[in-house]
């Protein structure tokens, strides 16, 4: 019989190509986290593993390992050599989070024989995430057998009636057989936007969520659900952002295709283009610097990913006859003042101006920093983990 936990402990897991990150948390506070990754030591692909504690303190691990299989058993190990995993203190579920698109992974669920099932079944459609996924799930079931483990959905905050862009033009048979349909991705954060912006007191008619980090993507809600969304069948579609190319005409991708094969062309559009094709860096402060300096393909990065974000926001405004409030989240949503500034100076004839030393003091949880005479536009760290984190209480809430 398991001890029951006050406070739920939850592992989530973050499955790459290459790499794992293990993230343990006590309800929503993060207690410590692991990440292992690939090396090339003499030629040869090695891991090492970095732990970063509470407080932020971060020491590399004495040891590499040949292949990446063994992390969950050395994260187990490391996590209770620590202290924060033990009988008293036993794990309630470990997370995994799918970035995998159609009507399964549109929810969230306890994984069971049919959950590989259905992975098998979007592979053609996400070659680059479903086989870290798989893999992070097996070796979860390995390591701790008596632990649920759950798939997280990263569009469940965004399955919603309340959408009106979900279908493609697409012939019906092909719409069915492979399940295709406009999901949306970065739901996690938005599902805490949702819950975050009424909590706050500042929801608003018609609000735009502008979600700028390594993805980079763009939410419209009305009345506080989900309206529209940039990102469609996979990430790739909407914004570019910093190895992804965004929308592109469909012809590319098919051109690629033929040329690469299906599983190359999609990982070349997804890690290899974006700013870091554009401008030789996927880190928007160098970027920002090069711009400044006048190099020119640095400049047009990030005028291409300015007009990116800008029109989007356009296009929603025209979608829901206006914008109210707009909000920035993520790293450089809420760290750049550069990016929100330039997009916020696009969008003056909507009634939005930020102040000019508009800087975030997050002690509210959030900030206004636009100008007293504009339309509202806030910056709100996102927390996609406690969404996560709500989610699955509320899956396990639901099994008893």
């Amino acid at each position: 019989m398991s001890t029951t936990n006050i406070t739920k402990i939850f592992l989530v897991l973050n499955s790459g190509s290459s790499s794992e990150k293990f993230s343990l948390y006590e309800g929503e506070d993060e207690v410590c986290s692991l990440y292992f990754e690939g090396i090339e030591e003499n030629g040869k692909k090695k891991f090492i593993c970095t732990i970063t504690r509470a407080d932020g303190s971060e020491e590399l691990v004495d040891k590499k390992w040949d292949t990446l299989d063994v992390a969950f058993k050395e994260a187990k190990a490391i996590f209770e050599k620590e202290g924060f995993i033990n009988e008293a203190h036993p794990l309630d579920g470990i997370l995994v989070r799918v970035v995998a698109a159609g009507k399964y992974f549109s929810a969230n669920h306890i994984v069971d024989e049919k959950t590989f099932e259905e992975l098998e079944k979007v592979r053609v459609t996400n070659p680059l995430h479903v086989p870290g996924t798989e893999r992070g799930i097996k070796n979860a079931k390995e390591t701790f057998p008596d632990v649920p483990v759950m798939v997280m959905s990263d569009s469940e905050a965004l399955t919603n009636d309340s959408r009106k862009d979900t279908e493609y033009a697409l012939p019906k048979a092909i719409i069915e057989e492979f399940d295709l349909g406009r999901w949306g991705a970065h739901g996690a954060s938005y599902g805490y936007m949702m819950n975050k912006i009424p909590e706050l007191g500042i929801l608003e008619k018609k609000m735009v969520v502008c979600h700028l980090g390594s993805g980079c993507s763009a939410t419209a809600l009305i009345d506080g659900k989900p309206a529209y969304t940039s990102m469609g069948e996979t990430p790739l579609e909407g914004l570019m952002s910093s190895t992804r190319t965004g929308s592109i005409d469909p012809t590319i991708g098919a051109l690629l295709g033929e040329k690469l094969g299906a599983a190359e062309a999609i990982k070349l559009m997804n890690k290899q283009s974006g700013l870091q094709a554009m401008a030789g860096s996927n880190d928007m402060r160098e970027i920002i610097a090069g711009a400044e300096e006048d190099r020119a393909d640095a400049a047009a990065a990030y005028n291409l990913f300015i007009d990116g974000v800008a029109g989007k926001i356009g296009e929603f405004a025209a979608k829901m006859g206006g914008i109210d409030a707009i909000v920035f989240t993520a790293t450089i949503g809420e760290r750049s003042l550069p990016v929100r500034s330039s997009i916020i100076s696009k969008l003056e004839f909507m009634g939005f101006r930020l102040k000019n030393d508009a800087s975030v003091d997050k002690s509210k949880g959030y900030a206004n920093v636009a100008e007293e005479d504009s339309k509202p536009v806030y910056v709100i760290p996102t927390n996609e983990a406690a969404y996560m984190i709500k989610k699955a209480s509320e899956l396990l809430d639901n099994q008893k």
